[in-house]
Parts: structure tokens; sequence; C-alpha cells
């Protein structure tokens, strides 16, 4: 019997530090999870630039937004000269304009994407309304 109580204290020792362990683990990943909400809701901002004039849009992403669509989807929103007519902006074909939004993804705080833009493709905007 006395054997009996023995085995029962040991484990309840064991189980006991493997529970201490659970929690901390627990607790760890739980502040994981938390600095990775706060980094998904830091704010984005998107600009339109050519040279010294810049659009910025009127409404700021969160990083957990910030996709390729959702930004021609914002884009799209701003109102053209040509009533219906799709708007052209050559840097969203090019390489450099989906490397910028997995950087802007993976990284830090608040960024802000700069979309390059001509005089001619800033035009087609009807930038008065906004």
């Amino acid at each position: 019997m006395e054997k009996l109580s023995l085995i029962s204290d040991f484990l309840a020792v064991i189980s006991a530090i493997f529970s201490l362990f659970a929690w901390i683990q627990a607790r760890q990943i739980n502040q994981k999870m938390d600095q990775e909400k706060q980094r998904q809701s830091r704010h984005i901002s998107v600009i339109l630039r050519n040279g010294r004039r810049c659009v910025d849009l009127p409404i700021e992403l969160h990083r957990a937004e910030l996709t390729r669509a959702e930004i021609l989807g914002r884009i799209g929103m701003i109102p053209t000269k040509e009533k219906g007519k799709r708007f052209v902006l050559e840097y969203l074909h090019e390489p450099e304009f989906l490397r910028r939004i997995s950087e802007i993804i993976q990284g830090e705080g608040e960024s802000t994407l700069e979309i390059s833009c001509t005089e001619a493709e800033l035009d087609q905007f009807d930038l008065d309304i906004m």
C-alpha cells in the first residue's frame, strides 16, 4: 500500500510539472497570436504618385486586407473623367508592384504603397470629386 502511495505522489508531481509546461506554452502562443493580430491590423496607405503630385486613396487598408485585387478595387472606386471606362496604370503590370506588396505584407508597422503614374494616367481620374 505504501508503494502505491509513493507512485501516486510521484505521478502527481510529474503531472503538475507537465501542466506548468503546458500553461507556459499556451501563454507564449497567445502572446504570439496577439502580436500577429496587431501586425495584421496596421494601416497601409496607398498613394498614386507622379513626381511631386500625389493622390492618397481615401481609405487606408489593413495589412491583412492588402492584396493586388483589393488595391485594384480601391483604385477602381476613384471616379474617372470618362464614365464607364476602366483605368489604366502601367505600373500595376510590373513585377516591382507585386514585390512591393509582398514586402509590405511581410513587414512590420505602418507602410505606404506608392504606385508610380504618368501625368496622363493620373489625369484619367476625376480628382475634383475626391
